[in-house]
């Protein structure tokens, strides 16, 4: 591709290099000969078998990546590594040391600036899936009859749609008054139109994005992944995977309809009251889960370059038996109602415990259970955010009585002392933190809904050095382009990078 300039090319060249060794196992002799092909419709009249197989296992290899490292540094593995940064860089997790520093500097809200190797990480991390992504869409002949050929064009949108998303919310302020503002560049294959090599305007990225996800849910329209696939994107995870986008234009109609249409062309359903009590959000075979990854002893990273070392308080990680427990903020804990069967996902400061769990420190989260051999699997999209989704996009709207229709069923299986008949925008928003703490979603929420963090009130249990307000749309929250990027890329320059934030934005001090 002419796309990326030489500097990220080289860097997903050696990215590319690691990822397919890990899949050289797919291609055997026959595979090989017919890659150099450029005609690809050529290709798939004569070597239909070989041509899924190979295009197979290119996509094989972007599912594999978003679970591994691309720089190296610490907290560094995929997307699960990007879902902690963001929730700790909020008040809804409280850390109960600075342990290492793994992690520790993004909750201080330290590691926005483009001289860090955490934007940097981010960054090149995103841009790896889409230019895996446009390799994929490349490959496939844009007319391509074969049902599995379709399959993966579909999964690439909607895999590159999920990209721009992530980097147009980490990169500048959310699209809802800031549509003309700068976002990131748009890399394409090579049978499509309209790159911008600088930084697109967020209304340009959010175009992309469009398209990019409702050529996937066509693409995508009646085909079923396997059930030993659970990594693989199907019109389900596709549609919900827009609705959150969705959201962040306030496109209410859309969210609506798109978690709709997801909840209702996946197989999952809600785990009950006593499941989501003691289940411990570790396998993939949850009932609720509908995008998730397994983690065997062959795909994990393994001790403590996993999630589950910083999450999982009962091993031997550093959020458990190293003592960096990660924990609920005590003042959206004190939000459960008694009878909220997620209240049980902590540790109650007024209950009683036995064993291990009695020495960890209140409001501990108890919600991610340990696996042995460092396996527990990661999730992705569960049912219950598209109830959370479709009824706050209702909420939205002021149809708060069909909001309420929408939740009941979920809150049924969540609080059952639980009967309004209506219900606001802000109720929604509470049940999003209780209901997905620890899954990645929480700056996603402060950012698009315009929010403050909140850390510095009498009893707060956030570390001493962390007790501090940012107020709404600070650049806190959000992250400069790397220095090496702004260096290589000729298309960026010094001129384009985010602001620094204000340092009148974060309040240290009760007046």
């Amino acid at each position: 591709m002419k796309k990326l300039n030489n500097y990220l090319y080289a860097s997903l060249f050696l990215l590319g290099s690691a990822t397919v060794s890990c899949t050289a196992g797919f291609l055997d002799a026959t595979d090989q000969s017919i890659v150099s092909s450029d005609d690809e419709k050529e290709m798939e009249d004569k070597y239909p078998e070989q041509q899924v197989k190979i295009i197979g296992a290119k996509l094989q290899a972007i599912y594999g990546s978003l679970i591994r490292p691309v720089v190296g540094i610490p907290g560094d593995f995929g997307i699960p590594s990007v879902n902690h940064i963001t929730d700790v860089m909020t008040d809804d997790i409280a850390l109960h040391t600075r342990g290492n520093g793994f992690f520790t500097f993004d909750y201080s809200l330290e590691y926005w600036w483009g001289g860090h190797a955490r934007g940097h990480q981010i960054w090149l991390f995103y841009y790896s899936i889409i230019s895996q992504s446009n390799e994929v869409l490349n490959r496939i002949s844009v007319d391509t009859n074969l049902a599995e050929l379709r399959a993966m064009q579909g999964q690439a949108y909607a895999l590159r749609g999920y990209a721009y998303s992530q980097l147009a919310q980490l990169f500048q302020q959310t699209y809802v008054g800031h549509e003309n503002a700068p976002g990131c560049p748009i890399y394409l294959s090579k049978n499509e139109t309209g790159e911008v090599l600088g930084r697109a305007s967020l209304a340009r990225v959010y175009e992309q994005i469009d398209h990019d996800f409702k050529k996937s849910l066509a693409l995508l329209d009646g085909w079923k992944k396997g059930s030993d696939l659970p990594i693989q994107i199907d019109q389900s995870v596709a549609a919900g995977l827009y609705a959150r986008v969705c959201l962040v234009k306030n496109d209410w109609q859309a969210a609506a309809d798109y978690a709709r249409m997801a909840r209702e062309t996946s197989s999952a359903v809600l785990m009950t009251n006593a499941e989501v009590a003691n289940d411990g959000f570790n396998s993939i075979y949850n009932k609720e889960w509908m995008w998730g990854v397994d983690i065997t002893a062959e795909t994990s990273l393994g001790g403590n370059r996993t999630l589950t070392s910083f999450l999982c308080a009962s091993d031997a990680g550093y959020g458990g038996d190293l003592g960096c427990y990660r924990k609920i903020d005590a003042k959206l804990f004190a939000q459960f109602s008694a009878s909220d069967a997620r209240r049980k996902q902590f540790k109650d400061p007024k209950g009683s415990y036995a064993g291990k769990i009695a020495t960890f420190p209140n409001y501990t989260n108890l919600k991610f259970k340990k696996v042995q051999g460092w396996e527990a699997d990661y999730v992705y999209m569960r049912l219950s955010e598209m109830y959370l989704i479709e009824a706050e996009a209702y909420a939205q709207m002021r149809n708060y009585e069909k909001a309420a229709q929408v939740l009941a069923p979920y809150m049924a299986t969540r609080d059952p002392s639980w009967s309004k008949t209506a219900v606001a925008v802000e109720e929604i928003y509470l049940n999003r933190r209780m209901e997905l703490w620890g899954e990645g979603f929480a700056l996603f929420d402060h950012l698009r809904l315009k929010k403050g963090i909140n850390r510095l009130y009498t009893g707060s249990n956030h570390l001493p050095s962390a007790q501090f307000n940012v107020v709404a749309g600070s650049w806190y929250f959000l992250f400069q382009i790397s220095n090496r990027e702004l260096e290589n890329n000729a298309y960026i320059s010094v001129s384009d990078q985010n602001p620094n934030p204000n340092k009148e934005d974060m309040q240290t001090t009760n007046n």
